[in-house]
């Protein structure tokens, strides 16, 4: 396990194996200030939300007056009219006599059905950030499906991104949003919540530019792990009750959490379930 040090209010930490992740959060975030984590299975990737990639990908839109030019420099769709298309398109979809939901609640709830928002996941828990990191074997990576070579876990002080004392009035602040719903299961089986950044802006580059300076304690630190051991690291998981039925607790999560066990490793755990 290699520290670099924290500049900026960023501290990376390269371990030589998953197994050190266990030994990262006993001595060090057990004993630190309140922390949430994500997980992501190629560490090269940017803390950007999907809402934000999917803007990167389409910048323009057709010009619908049919005049000049013929695509304006702005993406299809604003924030909001993506939340609204939303809310139109799940009316009848979600039972009889569904509850009223805020803003944050819905953008939450399409979160987890694969809508484009602008939130990005994080858990209360290590190892749930863990599991996501080494969830999926290949990524895409320039086109092609490949084993990456690092997954990243990410590691969030909320405490000091909820009081960021370089924010002017002004300015767009990283929020942190927890829903009060009780109907989103995925969230409450991952103990999971939301970060929502100002638009464009990734989760390194924020703190970089609002903790300019902070060399002493992380508010972000960014944890790379070897690729090898996946299949060793998810059996350990799910050992510990950590696995597709238990941060999907439905019956999606059911069937995929079956399936998983055909991999190497979990012969002695399919009569269990």
């Amino acid at each position: 396990m290699r520290e670099h040090g924290t500049t900026d209010g960023v501290c990376k930490v390269d371990l030589d194996c998953w197994q050190e992740m266990f030994e990262l959060t006993e001595h060090v975030f057990t004993l630190a200030p309140a922390y949430i984590y994500r997980g992501q299975a190629n560490f090269d990737w940017p803390l950007s939300s999907s809402l934000d990639r999917l803007r990167k990908s389409y910048p323009k839109r057709k010009n619908l007056s049919l005049g000049t030019p013929e695509y304006l420099d702005r993406p299809p769709s604003t924030e909001d009219e993506q939340l609204d298309a939303f809310r139109r398109a799940v009316r009848g979809r979600r039972g009889q006599n569904p509850s009223e939901l805020s803003d944050d609640d819905f953008w939450a709830l399409g979160q987890h059905h694969g809508l484009a928002t602008p939130l990005l996941d994080w858990s209360r828990t290590p190892f749930a950030a863990l599991y996501f990191a080494f969830k999926e074997e290949r990524v895409e990576i320039c086109g092609k499906f490949v084993e990456p070579e690092f997954r990243g876990v990410y590691a969030l002080s909320s405490s000091t991104i909820l009081h960021d004392s370089g924010a002017s009035k002004e300015d767009q602040c990283a929020k942190i949003v927890s829903p009060d719903s009780h109907d989103n299961y995925r969230m409450l089986g991952q103990m999971g919540l939301f970060l929502r950044m100002p638009q464009d802006t990734d989760v390194e580059t924020y703190v970089k530019r609002r903790f300019a300076g902070e060399s002493l304690r992380p508010t972000l630190t960014m944890i790379r792990i070897p690729n090898k051991g996946r299949h060793e690291c998810l059996v350990a998981l799910n050992k510990m009750n950590v696995n597709e039925m238990t941060l999907f607790p439905d019956i999606d999560g059911a069937a995929r959490h079956v399936n998983s066990l055909w991999q190497p490793g979990h012969e002695d755990s399919i009569a269990y379930v």
